[in-house]
This record gives structure tokens, C-alpha cells and sequence, in this order.
């Protein structure tokens, strides 16, 4: 039966909507795939088409205040495979088997790694030159052409390692790890700036994983380069400070290490910092560099090179005199890696003296002209707290006080103030909050937070009692000479790259602590304290170099131990601070532990090479004479008569050896630089031998005894390093060549000179 038109109808609208929802159903599928997992899917057939590897961006570079390269980045290679191109074209044995003798792996590792399932794989990270080269020859058909082949699946791409040229100021610095990001210092804190911007190549694949051999060049996505960052440090007096610290920490035997500062005091730029010992920068992980000079290296005592144990070191105990466990490595590490300056706190001692002064002064609860009297101690409430002298000193004036580091005096100053004017300038002059340096891991304060008892304001005055770091020491004390203001300490100068300066870091006044006038007057008493030979700062002075400072020697953790911290913070030229420096040396294992000895002449030493490298003329007074130097002159070939007078000329002693009548041969040779009246060697015979002499042992020898004694063996003296060396008191503590030691006749013999002294 023919079917009627309504159920043509019927059936016709049946179909067609059959075909719309088939339709709509298409559509919501295909709109599904499309736009909710679209992305997914775009991502998932890329990755069965292309195979991609990461350019490593180099990090930026780090520089010093002059445009010395600090820190940089290197081209290396990294060994990569496809493991689907190993399976499908190479040799897992012959890859494994070549690969490990020239990398340096296991056999069977390599095998693993290069068999995963997967498209990308690691091999090793950061290839030696030598390495590369070795893989290089593996992999070129030219050398060896079924060696080659049966590396098919073995790749280079580009990294990029860090490498830091002059090796310096490593806690400044700091490194960066096995990914290239920052993990210490400057390179963690400005790691966003530094790090760049990671490139890719992106290489054909078919539809197996194996690499086709068509153009990659297409594929290539450039790496960006990180920003630049320039500090404020100089590198060369980065270099004075290291060199010196790391001679005290030999010299004094410090079992904790030192620490060291240079600033700017007029604007907060740090010019050097520095702990030691340290560790080398280009090798971070490695402990051999702090464990040369560490007296406590850690847990252990590890020997030395040839197999014995330093004087006054304890073997360890164990089988393996070399074997540190892995917490051990770590504790040792995290020592070596901090940062004394910025990381740890101490009492400061009598360097904080200089802070309670300028109080005082400021507040006019005394002035320079006020009298004292030291009988040795002070009572104070139930205490009797002694003064470095025990003897006393008797009457004083304040300005005798300061130059005497006279404790009961500074305890009246502390006393006068009272708990909240102490409290008031404690906090003015930063020492409350941190100076927020651009280093992660500066230390808090610690200080008394409640009400000060007056036995608390009369330890404090002298600058026990509270734990400051050596950064907010150094920036109280730059307020100080600097006229009155509080600066931000500052490492970075600026941040830039290849289309110039991004952003620039000005120096900051965050308040006015003193007046001027205050300033002014405390620069002049600090001065003396090292100028005068009778105060206790005498062994940081240098002709000329118009040093001012304080000495301090603080007590550390239980008092009846007898550990101390021995310190200095000098500045210069006094009359226009140009540099402050701060001295840490802790826990020196030698009978004299005093700041005044130690550590004064350590500063002094270090402002003398910094005044001379940025040319700061010296300014001698009346009473100093500079001291003057001659060139010895050529005069050989000369006859006898006329050598004679040239050398006489230069205010120089002549001695001559022979019988002839012209010159042969001098000592010392031409262009030698002598003090006054040293004695200069002509020969008029050829000599076929020239007798050596003995260097003498001149330890503990007055002035006058060390240049008698040279003299008698023919050598030339030298007075070297700091102090008042000239004075009576003076004792040598070192020469610039062993006792023992065979040298030339008329050989230049330095020698350095302390005076006792106490804090």
C-alpha cells in the first residue's frame, strides 16, 4: 500500500531531524575537540611532530663599580639523546660502551638513560671542552664512519655555565646551581634580573619519535640574555681586604674566621666586603679552600695534604681520617658559605664607644673638657664593673677618656643619658632593624626591649650586653664622621642592558642622627685616639694617612671561656672620611687578643692601600717627617771615585769590596728603591762567588735592636705595616724574609711593629 502524504511527512521531518541532531552532535564534538581541548591536543601533536630542546639563556653578567667583569656567563655544551632515534638508527651497547671512558660514567647508567622511553633525555650537563671535543670525533662519519652511525641519536645542545674571572668577594657574589639559577649572594637576590629568557629548538619528528633529517633552522627561537647588574664594590680594594684578612686569620690563629668592611661613609656604597676564610667561586661545593685556613673545619679535623693533623688539632676518630658524612659536608658548607659581616651578630665592645660619645656630645651631658676619675672600676647599683685598666687611670678628661677607651667614663656618659635617650640614639643610629642590603640572610639585633636597669645602660655604654652585625656597626659609625646622617648601606649601583641603564640605585639619607658640629668633633677625637703614641689606637696610624678609629675587644658567649672578638673600625683622612673600615677577628688563638693590637694595625694597613690606590694625597703634620726612599743608581762601569759620589748623592751609605778602580757589579741592583742611609755594595773585583747571609730571627726585637742587628749582617732595614714604630715600646712581630733564609748582601729586610696596647 502506497504510502500516504502525511506520513511522507512524518518521515521526511523524522530524517531531517535525525540529520540536525547527527549534526548538532557533530558540531558539539567537534567544538569540544576544538576549543575545550583544543590547546591539549595542539600540544600533544607538536610533541609527536617536533621534538624540542631548550637554549639556555646566558645570565647576566656582574660587574664592579669600574666595569670589571665579576661574574659571567660561558658557552658550554650539554649531552642530550633520543632515545627513539637510538633505538630505531643507533647502538645502545657501542654508545654506552664510548660514551662512559670520555664522560666519566657508569656504563650501565648511560645504557639506561639513552634506552628510557622517551623523546628527550639528559646524557650529562656542562661538558668539559675536552669532552666535547672527545664526543665530537664519535660522532663525525669523517673519523670513524660505523662508530658514527651507531651514535645516530646523540645530540649537543647549548648551556651556559657560570664563571667568575677574578674570584673575589664570593659572599657578595654568591653562585648558581646545576639549572643556572641563583642560589647565594648577589646572583640569588637579583636572580630575576640575571636569569634571561630561555630559547628552544624545535626538531621534525615522524609519527615514531625518530628525528627527520629535514631543516631544524626554522624551528629556532632565540634565547634573551639577563640583565646586567653593577655593584659599588672596587675590585682591587675587594682585593686589599681579602689579601690582609686572610694573613690574620693565619697569623692570629682565628678559630672562627674574620670579617671585613670598606664603605663610603658620605654614601652608604660598600667598596668591599669580606669573610674568611671562603670558598673558591668557580668551585663552591668544594671545601679544600676553606679547610686551608680553618682552624675549625667542622665536626672533624681533616688532615693535611701529607697525611698529619695541624699543632693543636685533634685527629678524628675514624677508620677514614678523610670521610665526612653527608650532614657533616652540609654543616661544613653552610659555615663556609656565611657571611660573617651581614649573617652574624657580637657584642661590638669598645668600638660602640664611639656611639655612646657622639650621644653624649649631642645631647651635651658632656663636653670635651669635662673631668673623670678611673680608680680601675665604677660601682654601679650592686655591681663593681672594671675598666681594661685595672690599675686605673686616674683623672682624665673626657677626651682622655675616649683615647684611653676608659670604661667607667663611658658608663657615666651612659648613665647621664638614661634608658631612653640611650634607647632614643641605639635606635637612631640603625642598630634596632636590619639595613636591608641587598644580601639574603642579614641577622636581626638583639637589644633590650623593655625598660634598661642601670647596670644594662652601664655595660651597653661600653657596648656589651647586645648583639649588633657588623653592617649596622659600620653604618652607625659612618653617621657619625660622616656629618650627622644615617646612610642606606648599598651594594648595587645600577641594573642594565645592551639598550643602556634599566634602573639606577642612588645613595639614601634615611635621617639626620647628629648635628654637624657634633660630627666635626668626634672626627677630631677619633683622630687622636690613633694619632697620639699614648692612646690605644696607636697601632692603626700611618704617616700621613690621617687615620682616625676605635679599637674593641668584646667577650663571646660564657664569659669565663675567655673567648674574645677582637675588632677595629677606622676611617680616612679624618678631616674628609673618603673610607670607613671595620675589622672582625674572631676568637684568636694567640696570648695578645686585643683589638689594639691585632686588628688596629690590620685596618691601618688595609686604608693605606686604599688611599694610595684612589690617590688621596697624604697630609703629614709638623711633627711627622714622611719617610724618604732613593733610587739606587746604575754604577757599574763607573770608576770607583766617581760610583762613590752618585751613590752618596742619594743620601746612601757606601761599602766597597775590591781592589780595582772601576765598577763590576752592585748590591742592590739599579732601580731599587732604599730608605735613607741604607748601605749600598760596590764591587771592583769580579767576584766568583758572593757569600749569602743569614737572615736573622728578629721576633720581639725593639726598633733599634732589629736595625742593629741587620746591620751587623750586612742587610738593609725597613720599618713596615702600621703603628707608632718609632716609639719606645715597639716590638717586631714580623719580617718580609724568614729567620733562616740565605740572601744577598744589602737585602732590603721589612720588618712590622706592635706596641701593647688594651681597649
Amino acid at each position: 500500500m502506497k504510502p500516504s502524504l502525511n506520513e511522507i511527512k512524518k518521515r521526511t521531518i523524522v530524517m531531517v531531524l535525525a540529520v540536525i541532531a547527527a549534526l548538532t552532535a557533530l558540531i558539539v564534538r567537534v567544538g569540544y575537540w576544538q576549543i575545550i581541548r583544543g590547546e591539549e591536543l595542539t600540544k600533544k601533536a607538536k610533541a609527536q611532530q617536533q621534538g624540542s630542546s631548550i637554549i639556555t639563556a646566558a645570565r647576566g653578567n656582574i660587574y664592579d663599580r669600574n666595569g670589571k667583569v665579576l661574574a659571567e656567563s660561558a658557552s658550554v655544551n650539554t649531552l642530550i639523546c633520543n632515545p627513539e632515534d637510538v633505538k630505531a638508527d643507533g647502538d645502545a651497547a657501542v654508545i654506552a660502551s664510548k660514551l662512559s671512558p670520555i664522560i666519566g660514567m657508569d656504563t650501565d647508567k648511560i645504557a639506561k638513560l639513552i634506552t628510557k622511553n622517551a623523546r628527550y633525555q639528559v646524557i650529562k650537563k656542562r661538558l668539559t671542552t675536552e669532552e666535547a671535543d672527545a664526543v665530537k670525533r664519535l660522532l663525525d662519519p669523517s673519523v670513524d664512519k660505523i662508530v658514527a652511525k651507531a651514535m645516530s641519536g646523540i645530540y649537543f645542545e647549548d648551556d651556559s655555565k657560570r664563571y667568575y674571572p677574578f674570584n673575589v668577594a664570593p659572599h657578595i657574589l654568591g653562585f648558581t646551581g646545576y639549572d643556572n639559577n641563583g642560589i647565594q649572594g648577589i646572583e640569588l637576590t637579583f636572580d630575576d634580573e640575571l636569569m634571561g629568557r630561555n630559547g628552544s629548538i624545535e626538531t621534525n619528528q615522524n609519527a615514531n619519535g625518530t628525528t627527520l633529517s629535514q631543516k631544524q633552522a626554522e624551528y629556532i627561537s632565540g634565547a634573551a640574555k639577563g640583565d646586567d647588574v653593577v655593584l659599588t664594590i672596587d675590585e682591587t680594594i675587594q682585593h686589599f681586604l681579602e689579601k690582609h684578612l686572610e694573613e690574620a686569620v693565619t697569623e692570629n690563629k682565628l678559630k672562627e674566621g674574620a670579617a671585613g668592611i670598606v664603605m663610603n661613609p658620605k654614601t652608604g656604597e660598600i667598596l668591599a666586603m669580606s669573610t674568611k676564610p671562603d670558598f673558591d667561586l668557580n668551585n663552591p661545593y668544594d671545601l679544600d679552600q676553606f679547610r686551608k685556613y680553618s682552624l675549625d673545619f667542622g665536626y672533624k679535623t681533616l688532615p693535611d695534604d701529607d697525611g698529619d693533623t695541624e699543632e693543636g688539632e685533634t685527629p678524628k676518630p675514624t677508620e677514614d681520617p678523610n670521610a665526612l658524612t653527608d650532614e657533616e659536608v652540609a654543616a661544613v658548607r653552610n659555615k663556609m658559605w656565611r657571611n660573617k659581616a651581614v649573617s652574624d651578630t657580637y657584642e661590638p665592645g669598645s668600638t660602640f664607644k664611639i656611639i655612646t660619645a657622639a650621644a653624649a656630645l649631642e645631647e651635651h651631658v658632656v663636653n670635651l673638657d669635662s673631668s673623670f676619675f678611673c680608680p680601675g672600676f665604677k660601682v654601679v647599683a650592686d655591681r663593681k664593673i672594671g675598666c681594661a685598666n685595672k690599675s686605673g687611670h686616674g683623672p682624665e678628661t673626657f677626651v682622655e677618656g675616649v683615647r684611653n677607651s676608659c670604661n667607667p667614663v663611658f658608663m657615666e656618659l651612659g648613665l647621664r643619658l638614661g634608658s631612653d635617650k640611650f634607647m632614643e640614639y641605639f635606635t637612631a643610629f640603625g642598630l634596632t632593624e636590619k639595613t636591608d642590603l641587598e644580601l639574603i640572610g642579614e641577622a636581626s639585633s638583639i637589644y633590650y626591649h623593655n625598660k634598661m636597669s642601670e647596670v644594662d645602660i652601664a655595660t651597653s655604654s661600653f657596648g656589651q650586653g647586645f648583639q649588633i652585625t657588623p653592617i649596622q656597626l659600620i653604618t652607625a659609625v659612618s653617621a657619625v664622621i660622616n656629618g650627622g646622617e644615617r646612610m642606606k648601606p648599598q651594594l648595587v649601583k645600577e641594573i642594565r642592558n645592551s639598550n643602556g641603564v634599566i634602573k639606577t640605585y642612588e645613595p639614601e639619607v634615611v635621617s639626620r642622627v647628629i648635628s654637624e658640629e657634633t660630627s666635626k668633633t668626634m672626627r677630631e677625637i677619633l683622630e687622636s685616639v690613633v694619632a697620639l703614641p699614648t692612646s690605644t689606637g696607636k697601632n692603626a696610624y700611618v704617616k700621613g694617612c690621617r687615620i682616625g678609629g676605635k679599637t674593641g675587644t668584646s667577650e663571646k658567649g660564657n664569659r669565663e671561656e675567655g673567648k674574645r672578638i677582637a675588632s677595629f673600625i677606622g676611617f680616612a683622612p679624618a678631616n674628609d672620611p673618603q673610607v670607613v673600615c671595620l675589622i672582625m677577628l674572631d676568637e684568636p688563638q694567640v696570648d695578645n687578643k686585643y683589638g689594639g693590637t691585632i686588628a688596629a694595625p690590620l685596618a691601618g694597613e688595609v686604608i693605606e692601600d686604599i688611599l694610595n690606590y684612589l690617590g688621596i694625597e697624604k697630609q703629614y703634620t709638623e711633627s711627622e717627617l714622611p719617610d724618604v726612599k732613593a733610587e739606587v743608581p746604575d754604577v757599574r762601569g763607573m770608576a770607583e771615585g766617581e760610583a762613590r759620589n752618585s751613590v752618596a748623592d742619594k743620601n746612601l751609605y757606601v761599602k766597597v769590596v775590591g781592589d780595582g778602580d772601576s765598577v763590576v757589579d752592585q748590591l742592590p741592583k739599579p732601580g731599587v728603591m732604599l730608605n735613607e742611609n741604607s748601605t749600598v755594595i760596590l764591587y771592583t773585583e769580579k767576584q766568583e762567588k758572593t757569600d749569602m747571609v743569614t737572615v736573622p730571627n728578629l721576633d720581639g726585637m725593639s726598633v733599634n735592636d732589629a736595625k742593629y742587628t741587620l746591620e751587623l749582617r750586612g742587610l738593609n732595614f725597613e720599618i713596615v705595616g702600621a703603628g707608632h714604630n718609632e716609639m719606645g715600646g715597639s716590638y717586631a712581630v714580623s719580617q718580609s724574609v724568614k729567620a733562616g733564609e740565605s740572601v744577598l748582601p744589602a737585602t732590603v729586610i721589612g720588618v712590622e711593629f706592635r706596641q701593647v696596647t688594651s681597649d
